[in-house]
């Protein structure tokens, strides 16, 4: 098992965790920095997430609501979903495969609310 940085910028980190699970699944840990936001995928597969540290909103569909360090969530496949940072984070999901993530599908709506997210934190971070 080995734990692989596959992605960093201002938002912060994801971590992939390889060959934890033999079908092929992935385990991530992603860093959420306070008040930006990560997201606005689907996926065909169940996921699982649970807060490891700190404060979200977390965005499920039609849900919106505050988790905290402990609280998990099922991701229902083909459910949009996303985090923000209320505080320094950092979530742990896992459930989808590989070729999954690959296929890169977002619901335009929720990304375009992710990005205006961070863009607006970029901003306040300039001043």
């Amino acid at each position: 098992m080995d734990l692989k940085k596959i992605f960093e910028d201002e938002r912060g980190y994801i971590y992939l965790v390889e060959d934890l699970f033999e079908s092929g699944r992935e385990f991530t840990f992603l860093e959420i920095k306070n008040g930006f936001a990560r997201g606005g995928c689907l996926h065909s597969k169940d996921e699982q997430m649970v807060v490891l540290k700190g404060k979200i909103t977390f965005i499920c569909g039609d849900i919106e609501e505050t988790l905290v360090k402990g609280d998990s969530r099922k991701i229902p496949a083909e459910e949009p979903h996303a985090f923000i940072g209320l505080e320094d984070s950092i979530v742990s999901e896992w459930g989808i495969t590989s070729e999954d993530k690959k296929m890169d599908r977002k619901n335009p709506e929720l990304r375009a609310r992710v990005d205006k997210i961070n863009e607006n934190r970029k901003e306040e971070l300039k001043e």
